[in-house]
C-alpha cells in the first residue's frame, strides 16, 4: 500500500487472457495495416520519382496531407463521415486498417524515395545500355538494394502504426487500451491496468525491434 492505495494486481492476472487478445487485435490490424502502407507507399514514392508532373504533384500533395493529419482524426473521419458520405457502413476494423494504411503510407512513401534516391544513378545507366526496361531496371537493380536501405526507417513506421492502432478503442474494437480503459472502469484499478498496457507494449516494440534487427542482418549478409 502507498499513500492508502491498495494494489489490485489480481485484476489484471485474472483478466490476462482479455488483455493478450486485445494485444492481437493490436498487433494483427498494425500488420495488415503496415503491409498495405508499404504497397501505397512504394507506388506513390515511384510516381514522385517518374518525372511526370501529372504524378508527381498528386503523390507529393497526397504525402503532405495525410502527415498533417493525427491519426485520431483521420479515423473518426473516415469510420464516421466517409461511411455516412458513401452510405456504406465500414466495420471498426475495416475503418482502423484503412486509415493506418493511408497514414502509414505518406511516411513510407518518403522512405522509400529516400532509398530508392540513394541509388548509385549510374547503376540505372549501366543497365539501359545493356538494353534492360525501365522495369527491369527498377526490379532487377533498383529497389532490391533500396530494399536493405529502408529496412530500419521501415521498422519506425511498424512501430508507430503498432501504436496509432490503439485508437481503435474508441470504435469499440476490443484492443489492447479498450480492455484495459474496462477493467478500470469496473474495477477502479488504473495503476495495475495500465501498467499491464505498458508492460505488454514494451514487450512487443522489443520483439519488434530484434525482428528487424534479424532482417537487417540476413540481408546484409545473405
Amino acid at each position: 500500500m502507498i499513500n492508502g492505495y491498495t494494489f489490485q494486481w489480481q485484476v489484471v492476472t485474472d483478466h490476462l487472457p482479455a488483455l493478450l487478445l486485445g494485444a492481437w487485435y493490436d498487433v494483427w490490424v498494425s500488420l495488415v495495416g503496415f503491409v498495405l502502407a508499404c504497397a501505397l507507399g512504394l507506388l506513390l514514392a515511384l510516381c514522385r520519382l517518374s518525372g511526370l508532373r501529372a504524378l508527381a504533384w498528386p503523390s507529393l500533395t497526397y504525402v503532405q496531407v495525410v502527415r498533417a493529419i493525427p491519426p485520431y482524426v483521420l479515423l473518426l473521419w473516415f469510420h464516421f463521415g466517409v461511411s455516412r458520405l458513401l452510405g456504406v457502413a465500414f466495420t471498426p476494423l475495416q475503418s482502423i486498417v484503412v486509415v493506418l494504411a493511408i497514414s502509414g503510407a505518406g511516411y513510407a512513401a518518403e522512405i522509400f524515395r529516400s532509398g530508392i534516391a540513394a541509388i548509385d544513378r549510374g547503376q540505372i545507366e549501366a543497365g539501359r545500355s545493356l538494353g534492360f526496361s525501365r522495369f527491369s531496371i527498377y526490379a532487377d537493380i533498383v529497389l532490391p538494394q533500396a530494399f536493405r536501405i529502408v529496412i530500419a526507417p521501415l521498422g519506425n513506421v511498424m512501430v508507430g502504426l503498432l501504436k496509432s492502432a490503439t485508437l481503435m478503442g474508441v470504435i469499440a474494437v476490443p484492443d489492447l487500451l479498450h480492455v484495459a480503459q474496462g477493467l478500470n472502469v469496473n474495477y477502479f484499478a488504473p495503476f495495475e491496468a495500465f501498467t499491464a498496457v505498458l508492460a505488454i507494449f514494451v514487450t512487443l516494440v522489443f520483439v519488434l525491434a530484434l525482428l528487424i534487427l534479424a532482417i537487417e542482418r540476413a540481408v546484409a549478409h545473405p
